[in-house]
């Protein structure tokens, strides 16, 4: 249910939706077993791709990075265990920045659930250095 994460917030609240969007992500997984998947369209990748196709389609180089940093945040650490991720990946995320238009919406989520990323190719690469 998405409402069960309404009440919390901050990385508390980005956690919370994430594993909501695990949980999810498997049942599609078992429901669409025949279907080849590959990053773009499975697992929690898949589920974002739900809130910003036109950004994931236009980037799909950064489809496994993106996987990569959402476990990192989950499992290792939250933001700064997906920072490294993200920076040992800046050049498949500043893809992103080239579609602004179709990916803003995915970085407002992000924001929405306590998680920063960075508005601009500029701030993506100086927060990596």
């Amino acid at each position: 249910d998405d409402d069960v994460c309404a009440a919390t917030s901050g990385e508390e609240g980005a956690r919370c939706a994430l594993q909501a969007l695990q949980m999810k992500a498997g049942k599609l997984a078992v429901d669409e077993e025949g279907e080849e998947q590959n990053a773009c369209t499975s697992g929690l990748v898949g589920q974002i791709r739900s809130f910003a196709p036109g950004c994931i389609n236009a980037c799909p180089q950064a489809c496994g990075p993106l996987g990569a940093a959402i476990n990192a945040y989950m499992a290792h650490g939250g933001q700064t265990a997906a920072k490294k991720v993200i920076c040992a990946h800046k050049h498949e995320f500043s893809c992103s920045y080239s579609h602004w238009g179709a990916c803003k919406t995915l970085a407002d989520k992000a924001k929405g659930f306590g998680f920063k990323l960075p508005r601009s190719k500029g701030e993506l690469y100086s927060g990596c250095r």
